[in-house]
């Protein structure tokens, strides 16, 4: 995998979330700093309902001091950040930067799923999700799923055979939709990856994953 010249600015909705964005950019072979959008999942859900305009400078502001430094990849690593924020004008404002979310995965998902169960922080972030795979599949059929309450249980790193117990996570799956994917629409769910995969019968899909992974592709052309 190419590594690319410069270092990843990470930002995230919470201290725990961008730690785990930076992890997971480095447990890919790049380099990364993180800085948070709030102080915690509470905050983060009050700014994106009541103040996404001063979230939206929030991240504005924290893009400027990653440029500061010369970093320009940026990820927002947030399903629900990135839905919240007037994305556009982030775009606008840094032509020269590569600024990537998760949100950028599900045309492609769409594509290639037909029938998926998206599983997000919260609604605001779900309709954005689904709305995107509509757009790019209108035949697709999608049952939504919230549950932010699993995300205050991941900021507190109660262990994931914990959390699949308490919120029932493994009867997650209508078996008569027959789902092809569970799209993990929060970026805090990559904690249970892999005890979802173990318990559930269908594909476990990280959409930073895939956004990561085109990333690295459009470097490799070039």
């Amino acid at each position: 995998m190419a590594k690319p010249a410069a270092t990843f600015g990470v930002i995230a909705g919470t201290p725990v979330d961008t730690k785990m964005g930076v992890d997971f950019i480095k447990s890919m072979g790049f380099d990364a700093v993180g800085i948070p959008a709030a102080s915690s999942p509470e905050e983060q859900n009050m700014l994106q309902y009541q103040k996404a305009d001063t979230l939206t400078q929030k991240v504005i502001a924290i893009i400027d001091e990653f440029h500061k430094k010369n970093i320009k990849s940026i990820m927002i690593y947030c399903n629900s950040l990135s839905a919240a924020i007037d994305f556009k004008l982030v775009e606008n404002k840094y032509p020269s930067s590569n600024i990537l979310t998760p949100l950028q995965a599900y045309c492609n998902l769409a594509l290639r799923y037909s029938r998926l169960i998206v599983w997000a922080a919260n609604a605001q972030s779900l309709k954005v999700i689904e709305q995107i795979l509509y757009e790019s599949n209108p035949y697709i059929r999608v049952i939504g799923v919230t549950l932010l309450p699993v995300v205050n249980a991941i900021e507190n790193l109660m262990p994931p055979e914990d959390i699949l117990e308490k919120f029932g996570l493994a009867n997650f799956l209508p078996r008569s939709f027959g789902a092809e994917g569970l799209v993990l629409g929060c970026t805090h769910f990559p904690y249970l990856k892999k005890i979802l995969e173990e318990k559930l019968d269908v594909a476990v899909v990280d959409p930073m994953e895939e956004v990561l992974k085109d990333f690295v592709s459009h470097l490799n052309a070039f």
